[in-house]
């Protein structure tokens, strides 16, 4: 069950500069419509670079200050190298399932 302050937006394909705004679009309707917390689900995403990356941690801050969270649910195994380059593997939190990144938020 999804708390009631917590959106899943699921992301399939690419996340790359020149679809970017449209992640950005699915991000803003959910803080529109009442999110506090997100929970972006990337186990289809194939691709995501800087842009997509930004866009997170944009996401990220816009949760914080209304104290909510973003979690970001990986396909299982390691982070992308760029998750770890750019350092967004410690600046949000990562996790292998909807199901645990749910649980972690309801807490």
């Amino acid at each position: 069950m999804t708390p009631e302050s917590t959106t899943v937006v699921p992301v399939r394909g690419e996340v790359t500069f020149s679809n970017v705004r449209g992640f950005d679009r699915e991000l803003d309707q959910a803080f529109a419509a009442g999110a506090h917390n997100l929970v972006v689900d990337l186990t289809d995403v194939t691709f995501i670079d800087s842009s997509g990356l930004s866009s997170l941690l944009t996401a990220s801050a816009r949760a914080r200050k209304h104290g909510g969270r973003v979690a970001l649910v990986l396909a299982q195994g390691e982070p992308p190298s760029i998750f770890r380059f750019r350092g967004v593997d410690r600046l949000l939190a990562l996790y292998a399932s909807r199901e645990a990144a749910l649980e972690d938020l309801a807490a």
